[in-house]
């Protein structure tokens, strides 16, 4: 049986491509001082550059230097990609996942190509014509521009980072999709961290990479004082401990208003209510924690099988990139393209209607709107996998841009996996060769 985007809406009128923004020099005659961001963070801009911190929405379509997948990360959205420009010709698309606070960049810039667990993919930029001309160190290059009050990189449209220096967190965040789950309430290493508006915290197993943590593990569970600056949390342990965290307000939010969310090394971190665990904090093992939100381990890929999380799959054509808690396929090229997002699974409930509905909430309307909610579709893959699906045009909500979205949502055990697939229009979701992968996939 085919498995094909007859599901899925129709574009209609809603797939009529938007006129492009006239650009615009939005710092034309001002001073640094008055062109700076309204948060105040002057530093973030200087001379006849964008320079700063910018965020957006990307459909990538070249790898670039990421974590080896070690490291906690968002695996609930296509996350927000930022870039880092700084005043001196240089950038990065991706900030260092330590964040910016006493960042050493010449060191960064020579040892990124043998150390991708640092996150941040180098490259320098001149000025060309109205924008600037980016280069990487493969050569790969990337025209940059201000459209309006926007910073724009290739069709990547990106909004300044508001500044988070000074802000602080309180109560007890996880990066757990729901973060009242029941699951975290038991004793033990939990994916928790506990912050108080004063500058304390205690992880309780939030930042490690599995519980119980490795005693090299340099997110075990402790506890000490902490700030924000410079695009970091900056983790003071009383154990003499000294680690840093890349830490993002969410696009268009202020975290000295709304703290109850942040992007932290990528990955939305939201407070919980629900209470937790009185007991002391300990890094043992607890029988009632569900593996970690990301996998563990890189995905392998053996001849044209990838194994990733809980389920194995042809591996999708075009382009591969790993984010650390998702793999990202993009086919084609230009404005003929489709990306497929393939998520590391998340505890399930069992009832895939719930699933998909949770994940609808958390994938799918995460930044952006969608023309029409229609019913799942719901199948069984050859290999016995139970699986929903649905999709609608959508508008960002941080540029107006318009794609065409599926989300697929696939039980496998006690999991639940999410594949998102995204093109221009709904006909080019085609590219990502959705009946191969749902005639492969199965359970690993």
């Amino acid at each position: 049986m085919k498995w094909s985007v007859v599901w899925l809406l129709a574009c209609a009128s809603a797939c009529k491509s938007e006129k492009p923004a006239a650009k615009t020099d939005p710092w034309a005659g001002k001073t640094p001082e008055t062109a700076a961001p309204a948060s105040g963070d002057k530093k973030w801009y200087a001379g006849d550059a964008p320079v700063g911190v910018w965020t957006g929405l990307e459909p990538r379509m070249a790898a670039s230097s990421m974590s080896d997948g070690t490291i906690s990360y968002l695996s609930t959205d296509l996350v927000l990609a930022n870039y880092v420009v700084w005043p001196d010709g240089h950038m990065s698309q991706n900030a260092p996942w330590n964040g910016l606070a006493d960042f050493d960049r010449s060191a960064w810039e020579s040892t990124i190509e043998t150390d991708g667990s640092q996150g941040g993919r180098p490259g320098t930029y001149v000025k060309d014509g109205d924008g600037w001309l980016i280069t990487y160190k493969n050569g790969a290059q990337m025209q940059m521009s201000i459209v309006g009050n926007e910073l724009q990189i290739g069709k990547t449209k990106l909004r300044r980072a508001s500044d988070v220096s000074g802000a602080t967190l309180d109560g007890t965040y996880t990066p757990f999709t729901d973060p009242n789950d029941p699951l975290l309430s038991g004793p033990g290493c939990q994916r928790l961290v506990t912050f108080t508006a004063d500058g304390k915290f205690i992880n309780r197993g939030g930042f490690a990479r599995t519980c119980p943590a490795a005693e090299s593990d340099p997110g075990r569970p402790g506890s000490g004082t902490y700030e924000i600056r410079d695009f970091s949390i900056v983790l003071k342990y009383d154990d003499g401990r000294n680690i840093k965290r890349l830490i993002l307000a969410r696009q268009n939010l202020d975290l000295h208003a709304d703290n109850a969310r942040a992007l932290i090394m990528g990955e939305l971190w939201s407070r919980r209510t629900a209470p937790i665990s009185d007991g002391p904090v300990t890094n043992a093992a607890t029988t009632n924690t569900p593996p970690a939100s990301q996998p563990t381990t890189a995905p392998v890929v053996a001849g044209d099988t990838t194994t990733f999380d809980a389920i194995a799959f042809k591996t999708p054509p075009g382009t591969v990139q790993q984010n650390k808690g998702s793999l990202q396929y993009t086919a084609g090229d230009g404005d003929e393209f489709c990306m497929m997002v393939v998520f590391a699974g998340v505890p399930g409930t069992g009832k895939p209607d719930r699933d998909f509905a949770a994940e609808w909430k958390d994938v799918m309307l995460n930044g952006r709107t969608v023309d029409t909610a229609p019913a799942p579709q719901q199948g069984q893959t050859p290999n016995g996998l139970v699986f929903n699906v649905a999709g609608s045009m959508t508008t960002e909500a941080s540029n107006n841009a318009r794609t065409f979205r599926a989300l697929l949502v696939l039980e496998v055990g006690n999991r639940r996996l999410s594949v998102m697939l995204i093109a221009p229009q709904e006909a080019q979701l085609e590219k990502c060769k959705l009946d191969d992968f749902l005639g492969s996939v199965r359970g690993a």
